[in-house]
Formats: C-alpha cells, structure tokens, sequence
C-alpha cells in the first residue's frame, strides 16, 4: 500500500502536537550485560496509556541522542526508549566482532532485562532510521514473540557492486587519527551541510558524537553493509510502516519496501535530511497513526 504526506498536512501536525513537551520526562537508564553496561534513553507519559513501547534505533554514527525530540513527541501517550549501540554514546563494546544478528541479539536482551517481552510488559514497537532499519528487522525476525510492529525509515538498502563499494568506503576500521584534518569531512557534512532548520548546536552534537565514535562506526557500518537484507526482509510477517523521505535513501527505501508482504509505503516529498530535527512530529504523527490502528 502507497501513501503520499505532503506540506498541506503538515500543519495539522503542528497545531496537533504543541504543549505536549511538558508532558513528558526523560530518563537515563544503564541494563547490565555480562561483558559490560548498556544505555539508554527512556521517554514517559504523564498519563500513561496501554500503547506498546516503541524502541527507536538510530543510525550510526549517533547514541540514542539522535532522537531527543521524536522522544518528546511520540511520548505523549506511551513509553519510547533510545539505546545506545554497543560502542556509541553511553553503552560499552564487547570484544567480539558485532553483526546485525548480533546487536539485534543484544537488544533483545536489553529490552528483556528492561522488563518488555512475553514474559514481562508485553512486547514493544520497534522503530530504525538508516542503521536502524536493519537492527529493527533482524530483531523482529530472531525475536518474532518481543517485537509487535514495525516503523522503518529512510533504508540504506544496496545490492552488489553499490553495496561493495559503500562497506569498502566506511566499513573498515581505521587508525585513530594524528591530524586534525581527518575529521573535516566529519565536520562538513554535520555542520556546515546540515539541513535548513537544523540548530548549529545540534550539529555540533552530531560532530563531537561521529568524531567519538571513529571506529565504532567503522565496525557498524561494515555490519551494515554485509547484511543480506535482500534475503532477510522478505521474512518479515510483522505489519510494517515504511516512511520515506525524499533524499538519497528515497529509492533504496521503495527497493526494501517492495520485499515485505505487510509493508505499507508512505512518501514523504516535503523531507529530505534533519527530518528529526525538522519535523519530529511529523514522523511521530506517522507512526501513532499507524501504531495504534487496526
């Protein structure tokens, strides 16, 4: 199913979510692991529904930050929880070499030691942005039971020789650096690219948490770019929200789309780039109505 959300309804969204920050409180939180800690981010309600949590994964190379304001958001009416990934923000790494089977195993066991599962509160929504997409999906996938549905967006979905040349690009770890201008790139595109509407401050803030992360990041987009989504997502029976907004992901999200049988597309002409920044509450808008409908 294709759905098409442009500027005309933008404003609805606007009137919609205002005088909702002050509803709602963030907490920082660490889950034990057996080779080290875990962080989180956790939004509550000050009226607290029966809505399923939502998880929302970010993309790399930020901590669970990313999402500050989709937190405030999407939180007016149920729990939503940012971790960091192992080795980003907050959250220790283990040794080993990580996968997307692998973080989407550690999450798992975060959220199950958070108290979320069959066992516990019932399961979670998951949502990804970029990186995020595929830890969502592989966590749906080897933990069908914790996971009830699906928002995925912007997905960096490529196949063969592009998706070569992108794990040849940034997946391999790199030595620390011993100049500064290693890190102009990295400068570059948080600040002085980023999207219209975006605050320096928040750009500053992506800056210092990319350049933190110089090989973390490595090691993430390299999981990245060796998963098989193109085997994995037509496995998904989970009912799936696919927001797409127009910037380079446009088409390898419509790509990844079109391999989920429950996949519903909605296209997102009016953003391009910041879109959590720009219009969380679009993006938090999007996904309520699709959470909580039938």
């Amino acid at each position: 199913m294709l759905r098409l959300f442009t500027a005309s309804l933008l404003s609805l969204f606007l009137v919609a979510s205002a005088g909702f920050a002050d509803e709602v409180s963030v907490k920082r939180s660490y889950v034990d692991l057996e080779w080290g800690q875990m962080h989180l981010r956790t939004a509550y309600p000050v009226n607290l529904g029966d809505a399923s949590p939502v998880v929302c994964f970010a993309p790399n190379p930020y901590s669970g930050n990313y999402y500050s304001l989709l937190l405030r958001e999407l939180a007016r009416d149920r729990v939503v929880i940012a971790p960091d990934y192992p080795g980003l923000g907050q959250s220790d790494r283990p040794e080993a070499e990580l996968d997307i089977a692998d973080h989407a195993d550690i999450m798992a066991e975060v959220l199950l030691k958070a108290g979320w599962g069959p066992k516990g509160r019932g399961p979670i929504d998951a949502c990804g942005y970029h990186t995020g997409t595929f830890i969502a999906t592989e966590l749906a996938l080897r933990h069908p039971a914790l996971v009830r549905r699906l928002v995925l967006i912007g997905i960096p979905f490529y196949q063969g020789a592009e998706r070569a040349e992108r794990y040849e690009k940034l997946g391999k770890v790199r030595p620390l650096p011993e100049a500064l201008a290693a890190l102009e790139q990295d400068w570059i595109f948080a600040v002085e690219q980023r999207a219209e509407g975006v605050a320096l401050e928040r750009g500053f803030e992506n800056f210092i948490e990319s350049a933190a992360a110089w090989q973390n990041k490595s090691r993430i987009y390299g999981a990245v770019f060796q998963y098989p989504a193109e085997q994995r997502a037509p496995l998904l029976i989970h009912p799936t929200l696919v927001l797409n907004p127009h910037g380079s992901l446009k088409g390898p999200t419509e790509d990844f789309s079109s391999l989920i049988a429950n996949a519903e597309l909605v296209e997102l002409p009016d953003l391009k780039y910041g879109i959590f920044d720009i219009a969380p509450d679009v993006i938090a808008g999007q996904s309520r109505a699709f959470l909580d409908g039938p």
